[in-house]
């Protein structure tokens, strides 16, 4: 359904740029002959002289019509269509072949260059783009939530509120199939995980704040906030020396463990509580954390399966250890 939403959309995007480049071809929804007062038999020394005519009567100067601007430059876009003998065969053949856009594309850009106005095109590139990303989103949501709904312990808490509200008694199984009260009860059990759970981390409903357009909006303001955040740090704990609050034991924590904010709002909380223990925002506690971290790693590698195999290919071939790592 993702994919065929955003190929729709694609589609749509494709249409309106079209029409929008089509309008800057040639002489756009106007017939280049008829803006000239000649025939498409007309030959160049014709056109030539019509152009002296109506260039005279057109001018800004002398054409004294409200849109006599718009006029001279209609004029003059046909004259320079009609004039050069590519451009006018290439317009020849848009006349015979409407439908070919993609070719008449081709063959107007490769012998000019397009007057398009770029705002527009921007605009809807933008707003299509910004559905793309808030469907990717919502996608990319869903399956975090089934994803969650097969996490043991929080498919657990699921099933015992679910059951606390009665809502998997057997009169709603009634008459179904084991496959059909299979797929009932995962469905009660997802709403339950999406509605009633606090699920946090990667599991947030993405909202319309989430759209790209608006976080494109809001970057100046978002890059302040962070300029702010670490000028402020750096004047408390490097000039100042104050002690640490709160906020900053939380994100010197954060850093030293290798966690994004959404990583981190994942973590439980007795997890958290266990890291604040160590005091990880002092140097000496983060530098035996995290040797302590690379050891156990160290010992984790030694004790698998892939690196036994390693170690003996090697003695065995004459290899280095981490030939596949």
């Amino acid at each position: 359904m993702l994919r065929l939403s955003i190929l729709l959309l694609l589609a749509a995007l494709v249409c309106v740029i079209q029409a929008g480049i089509f309008d800057s071809m040639y002489c756009g929804r106007h017939n280049c002959y008829e803006i000239m007062g000649v025939e498409r038999t007309a030959t160049k020394k014709e056109i030539n002289k019509r152009y002296r005519t109506l260039a005279k009567e057109l001018h800004p100067d002398h054409n004294k019509a409200e849109d006599a601007h718009e006029q001279f430059e209609m004029l003059v876009a046909a004259y320079e269509t009609l004039r050069n003998e590519v451009s006018r065969n290439n317009y020849d053949y848009l006349l015979d072949n409407p439908d070919i856009y993609m070719e008449h594309f081709y063959r107007f850009f490769s012998h000019s260059t397009p007057k398009v106005d770029v705002a527009p095109v921007l605009i809807i590139s933008l707003i299509v783009l910004s559905i793309i990303h808030y469907l990717h989103k919502h996608s990319a949501y869903n399956r975090a939530i089934d994803y969650a709904v097969n996490v043991p312990h929080i498919r657990s808490q699921a099933k015992q509120l679910a059951e606390s509200e009665g809502l998997l008694e057997k009169k709603y199984f009634k008459g179904m199939t084991k496959e059909e009260q299979r797929l009932q009860e995962k469905k009660i059990l997802r709403d339950i995980v999406e509605s009633k759970l606090d699920i946090q981390g990667g599991y947030q409903k993405p909202e319309w704040t989430d759209i790209l357009a608006f976080q494109l909006l809001m970057l100046p303001f978002n890059l302040g906030k962070v300029a702010w955040f670490h000028v402020r740090r750096f004047y408390k704990y490097t000039i100042m020396r104050e002690e640490f609050d709160d906020i900053e034991k939380d994100y010197r924590t954060r850093k030293v463990v290798g966690l994004s904010e959404t990583q981190w709002d994942a973590v439980s909380e007795e997890k958290k509580a266990s890291l604040y223990k160590k005091e990880l925002w002092y140097e000496a506690n983060k530098e035996a954390y995290l040797e302590e971290r690379k050891e156990l790693e160290r010992i984790a590698k030694a004790t698998s399966n892939k690196y036994k195999q390693q170690k003996r290919m090697a003695k065995k071939e004459k290899v280095p250890e981490n030939w596949n790592d």
